[in-house]
């Protein structure tokens, strides 16, 4: 008898071949694919491993052109499911025509089931033999056994909600982002792919949510009066009971009763126990949370660790929404492996209460346990079989939690102390870790004392400061990795396993980064997300594709059927789409104006600034006509400022116009030109703007001689005008070089240029040019000059 076993990964099919033949096994290859053969009870086994998804779906061939159909055509087409790793459909085939059992032994989760479902509809093809399904959360060798001896059927329901989810993500993804990216290309000169996805975007949604109360934030002043107090040489703060005080006549008048004081009495003073209990059992969710608010891994590299940690039979199955524990769990077991080694205090201390207890959660998802440690491991150990970066952080994540899961509540000591000054109460609380319970084991949660003196009521206190201090409200904070999966969980965006994947494509797509723990929004986010929201918002908020979470779900459940489920979300999309066409106009203009305005400003040579009128770009812009200064909003805005007829235009972008100018320009080598004001030799501000060269006083009058350089000459004039002037040297570049030591005025510096045999000056003369320093002024003793 020949028994065939698909699995999802290589991995799990080696781990899984040797727990079965007990090591006995030899490794084959199937068209390139690695098969892993064993004899037991007299009969042979073949697993092989899969690699993830080997089937998907995608639209006919005659849709593939882009511009080749309208988009809304997608949305009533379905797409066609086909191989997309042949190698791995030829080694089925290869496999089932002569196998008498088929079992299919993926993940036990939507995509592990539709995974298995693949395989199973190629096996189909060559086979009618029968097919069970092995399920299993941990590669421990008793669970596989156990999950082997006890086949079920395969789970319909399980993989066709998963078929649902692609079937309706393709349809929205693609026509969506070819409705957006053909309508903005026609309008703005560019090649970007505008991205939409049914999850990818209400994600992005809620870090612009974020990003618009932080740019929407009015900061607020109030006042916070504290006192720093000394008893027995202990220094401690205490803030007046008023807390943050906006009104600042009130904060003042507070103030004024109590200014001066230098003692304060102890009114009432409050002791009191309290206790912090451990967390609950780790889901994915929750899982991906902490590795990225404790260990700063994102949550899609935290996913890929806990599933190597998984295959390689560290942990339990990664992708869970179970947070509690059945009741026939054996702790005692589990804990009794960390009795020695790297975690044998925590251990101990747990098995030295018995019975051994966790604090279960309230979430189950009929699916797998918690993610917990199958086993002790070393730092070592999991290096040696997980080669991926801050594996061993994750494990030990994993197993620190799973053993504070069971450890007692944290037991606190807390004081509150109010403080009389003159009748005005100041409170100060403070805190003393009495038993660390669970803390002992879990380092990521610190929980500071902050300890207060010994104090009797009615004792007095010694005032040291007293402060009555002006602050302003701040914006709220963005959010981090951990916050933002909080936010998809709660509002049923993705799901444990896809959740990593909508943050990371967000990422790739450039609608926003990850900075330190928090995450930034992007320009080309913001911008998407703003015109998404402010014309069809319903792409941009939640609520759809929780509904369509909602239809997957029930698919799973087996309260609505396959096909029902597909019509009832294309109506959804459906309508979405419809909102997108209404407002085409509005949605294409804010986003192909901010493309167009990233061109423009990219653009140095012609790109000015910002339109005062619009905020849209400024940019020189020439025509048969002449050439103007005119804004990227026409024709919706037609600001425009003009410039000189004659002479190349530079940007001076280190000058800034003292007269409310847009800008500044260089005209040829003549003059400087303010857009929107004009020619800077008429403007008052002119000297200050651009202060001529001094070179020292003038001769005649109270004026300053200074280099006054024309297109034929050269010579300095006087700042006063009185007439006073003074040749130069014709030739050579002039360089002020320091100031003279025997009269004060400045001294030049004259490099001479090469000369060819004619007599005209050249870049790389065959004579070295030469340099000389001299004080212009005619009265200075050191006019003779020399060779520097």
């Amino acid at each position: 008898m020949s028994i065939v076993v698909f699995t999802e990964k290589n991995k799990a099919a080696a781990q899984i071949a040797g727990i079965l033949s007990e090591g006995g096994f030899s490794r084959a290859s199937i068209e390139g694919v690695p098969v892993y053969d064993f004899k037991k009870d007299g009969k042979e086994w073949r697993i092989m491993g899969l690699s993830g998804h080997i089937m998907g779906y995608d639209f006919p061939p005659e849709l593939n052109n882009w511009r080749g159909c309208d988009p809304s055509v997608l949305l009533d087409t379905p797409p066609v499911k086909t191989v997309t790793k042949q190698p791995f459909a030829s080694a089925i085939a290869l496999l089932c025509s002569g196998a008498d059992q088929i079992i299919l032994a993926c993940d036990f989760d939507r995509e592990g089931e539709n995974i298995g479902f693949e395989a199973k509809s190629l096996a189909e093809k060559v086979s009618n033999c029968p097919m069970k399904r092995a399920r299993f959360s941990t590669l421990s060798p008793g669970e596989i056994k156990q999950a082997f001896s006890n086949l079920v059927e395969p789970d319909v329901n399980l993989a066709m909600s998963a078929e649902a989810r692609q079937i309706l993500d393709l349809k929205m993804g693609a026509a969506f982002t070819r409705f957006l990216t053909l309508a903005v290309q026609q309008r703005a000169r560019t090649k970007e792919i505008i991205s939409i996805g049914p999850c990818q975007t209400p994600t992005c949604g809620f870090v612009y949510e974020r990003e618009k109360l932080i740019r929407d934030f009015k900061s607020k002043d109030f006042w916070k009066i504290e006192a720093t107090f000394n008893h027995s040489g202990i220094d401690f703060t205490g803030m007046h009971r008023s807390g943050h005080i906006h009104d600042k006549a009130k904060a003042d008048e507070i103030f004024s009763r109590i200014k001066g004081s230098k003692t304060g009495i102890l009114v009432k003073k409050s002791v009191k126990e309290s206790t912090t209990s451990p967390p609950y059992p780790l889901n994915t969710t929750e899982f991906l949370k902490r590795a990225s608010k404790f260990l700063g891994i994102s949550p899609e590299n935290a996913l890929e660790i806990a599933e190597q940690l998984y295959l390689s039979g560290f942990t339990s199955y990664p992708r869970t929404e179970t947070n509690k524990y059945a009741d026939d769990f054996d702790f005692q077991a589990k804990v009794l492996g960390f009795a020695s080694g790297e975690y044998r205090e925590y251990a101990l201390a747990i098995l030295s209460k018995p019975p051994v207890t966790c604090r279960n959660g309230t979430r189950d998802g009929h699916d797998h346990p918690p993610i917990y440690p199958i086993k002790a491991a070393t730092k070592a150990d999991i290096e040696k079989s997980v080669r991926i970066p801050d594996a061993w952080k994750v494990y030990d994540l994993v197993a620190r939690h799973f053993l504070a899961n069971l450890m007692q509540p944290a037991v606190f000591e807390k004081t509150h102390l109010e403080i009389g000054v003159k009748e005005e109460i100041f409170d100060t609380t403070g805190s003393v870790m009495k038993d660390p319970g669970w803390l002992a084991a879990y380092p990521f949660e610190t929980k500071n004392d902050k300890f207060l003196p010994d104090i009797a009521v009615k004792e007095e206190v010694v005032i040291k400061k007293l402060s009555n201090t002006k602050s302003q409200t701040t914006p709220p904070k963005r959010l981090t990795e951990a916050e933002l999966l909080t936010l998809m969980d709660k509002n049923g965006i993705g799901t444990k396993a896809t959740a990593p994947s909508h943050i990371e494509t967000n990422k790739k797509r450039g609608y926003f980064e990850t900075k330190g723990k928090t995450i930034s929004i992007l320009d080309t986010g913001f911008t998407l997300m703003e015109a998404l929201d402010s014309s069809v918002p319903i792409l941009v908020k939640p609520a759809v594709r929780s509904r369509i979470e909602a239809l997957i779900q029930e698919v799973e459940d087996g309260k609505k059927g396959f096909e029902d489920a597909l019509e009832e979300g294309s109506v959804l999309i459906r309508d979405m789409y419809s909102h997108l066409i209404t407002n085409k106009d509005q949605i294409v203009r804010n986003i192909a104006g901010t493309i167009t305005d990233e061109q423009i400003a990219a653009d140095k040579k012609n790109f000015i600034g910002q339109c005062p009128e619009c905020g849209r770009m400024l940019r020189m812009v020439k025509t048969d006509n002449g050439r103007f200064v005119g804004c990227s909003g026409y024709s919706d805005c037609r600001k425009t400022y003009p410039l000189p007829k004659e002479g190349a235009l530079t940007v001076a972008r280190s000058k800034e116009c003292k007269n409310a100018g847009i800008a500044v320009l260089k005209v040829g080598t003549k003059y400087f030109w303010s857009v929107g004001v004009g020619p800077c030799f008429k403007c008052e501000h002119e000297k200050e703007c651009f202060p001529p060269d001094v070179v020292g006083p003038c001769p005649k009058c109270e004026g300053s001689m200074f280099i006054l350089e024309m297109k034929e000459n050269r010579f300095l004039a006087c700042t006063r005008k009185c007439g006073h002037t003074q040749s130069l040297p014709k030739e050579g570049k002039l360089t002020i070089a320091g100031e003279c030591e025997q009269c004060g005025w400045k001294r030049l510096s004259i490099k001479e240029t090469g000369k060819d045999k004619k007599g005209k000056a050249v870049a790389n003369p065959e004579k070295e040019a030469g340099v000389r320093e001299l004080c212009i002024n005619l009265r200075c003793p050191s006019r003779t000059g020399r060779k520097a």
